[in-house]
């Protein structure tokens, strides 16, 4: 595992965007045999370590099972369950799910140890990577008087780094250029499927052909030779593009540029300098690599980047509360018991054993997916609009905050929604039962966040 990991990072970029993309299989097969792995050691660690001590204390406890109506297996005698309430015994339970969380951290922290020591051996490799010698400088101040945007860039990082700054690339806004060599690739493609059907046209019959024809627009406008016309307007795109890439270089320069050192020392300790005395001047960060760049946020200003964060922030909170009452409502009606109290007409299907089986089993886990599977895209969507400047960050900040609707909708949100609507009556009745109540419900979906999480 070890060997393929260290294969993955010294052929693809550090962002895990990329590894997930280009070597998806290769990837979820390690990421599942990893996970298998790191259960069978937490495992075995821990039941080497508390079995020798639990099945006694459990075992040799006062049975239950004189009490019971004869349901009580032999296995169940060497469990808690076992153990009457409010003995000392009890504590020995307690104590072991520490004993199990600390072997769960332990190897949490050997997984982040593995994984740092592989992002150092790829950041020490010979072979290097372009984005490992540059920095990304955003907020750049004002022109002063008589200097271009790149002079005053050049000037102000050779005074800094003398002997290891090598050169600036200054952001440029290419929106009007990107557009003209998107039509003038598009008269390109069209131009070469024409001139393929006019040769294939050409037969022994007919060694003249039959030049293909076109409208200039949609339904409507003049018909026109395709190959004349491609040629006529790559003739007139081709012009208007170098003009424009002159003009943008003179004319539309951001704040923002990427500035390349000598040696990959240099733009290391760069990238964790501070460049000015105000905090919203020559703001430097890692530059990610080109394809990772998300180039309309560069010129974004750092002010601007604080109050799209806040707006966002709270869109994202008032979503979290919207989000909680139509998943708290699914979970309290998709149990099959709920809705034959809604839907009395659902009765006849929802009793048959198959059907019954089925919904019992996948229902309100289906249900709940369908409705989470909205909210990938919104989130990938108010993490751009904050300003963030790679794409990897971006895809970073939107599992932070499904993370945060994972625990707040789907964990609170099912238990209290369904556990509130089960007991809504003993709680109207005694208000100070609801914590225990809360407590008694947990096990009960403890099956259908197992369904929850094999589903996804």
């Amino acid at each position: 595992m070890s060997y393929f990991a260290a294969i993955m990072v010294s052929n693809v970029p550090m962002d895990a965007i990329f590894v997930i993309t280009k070597f998806r299989p290769l990837f979820l097969i390690l990421i599942t045999l990893h996970f298998i792995v790191s259960v069978l050691g937490i495992l075995v660690s821990s039941g080497t370590l508390l079995l020798p001590s639990l099945l006694p204390i459990a075992g040799t406890a006062k049975s239950k099972a004189a009490n019971s109506n004869g349901n009580f297996s032999s296995l169940e005698r060497l469990s808690m369950a076992n153990v009457e309430e409010k003995s000392p015994r009890l504590w020995a339970f307690l104590l072991a799910t520490y004993v199990v969380s600390f072997f769960t951290f332990y190897m949490l922290w050997k997984a982040y140890n593995h994984v740092s020591e592989l992002r150092g051996a790829a950041l020490s490799a010979p072979n290097v990577k372009p984005e490992q010698y540059a920095i990304l400088v955003r907020d750049i101040p004002a022109l002063p008087e008589g200097q271009t945007r790149k002079e005053q860039v050049d000037s102000y990082f050779r005074s800094l780094h003398p002997d290891t700054f090598y050169r600036s690339m200054v952001v440029t806004d290419n929106k009007e250029v990107i557009k003209i060599w998107e039509d003038l690739g598009k008269y390109r493609k069209k131009l070469a499927r024409a001139e393929a059907i006019f040769a294939a046209s050409k037969t022994t019959g007919k060694p003249e052909g039959t030049r293909p024809m076109n409208k200039t627009k949609f339904l409507c406008g003049e018909k026109v030779d395709t190959i004349d016309y491609c040629n006529k307007m790559i003739d007139t795109l081709v012009p208007k593009l170098e003009t424009e890439q002159k003009n943008t270089i003179r004319e539309k320069q951001q704040a923002s540029a990427l500035i390349f050192f000598t040696n990959r020392i240099a733009a290391t300790s760069a990238a964790q300098t501070i460049h000015a005395k105000k905090v919203d001047t020559w703001t430097v960060g890692e530059a990610p690599e080109p394809r990772q760049l998300v180039w309309s946020n560069l010129r974004i200003k750092f002010y601007q980047r604080q109050l799209r964060q806040d707006i966002v922030y709270v869109i994202v909170a008032l979503t979290i509360l919207f989000y909680m009452i139509p998943i708290t409502f699914i979970s309290a009606f998709t149990t099959l018991k709920n809705l034959k109290k809604i839907l009395p007409f659902m009765k006849p299907v929802v009793d048959q054993p198959e059907v019954r089986t089925v919904l019992e089993a996948y229902l309100p886990q289906i249900a709940l997916i369908v409705f989470l599977a909205l909210l990938p895209k919104l989130l990938m969507f108010l993490s751009k609009s904050e300003g963030i400047p790679s794409v990897s960050h971006v895809v970073r900040a939107s599992s932070g905050k499904y993370f945060y609707f994972i625990i707040l909708n789907v964990f609170l949100g099912v238990t209290i929604g369904a556990t509130l609507f089960r007991t809504i009556k003993e709680v109207q009745k005694d208000t100070k039962k609801i914590w225990e109540l809360l407590g008694k419900s947990l096990p009960l979906n403890a099956t259908f966040f197992l369904t929850f999480v094999a589903l996804k």
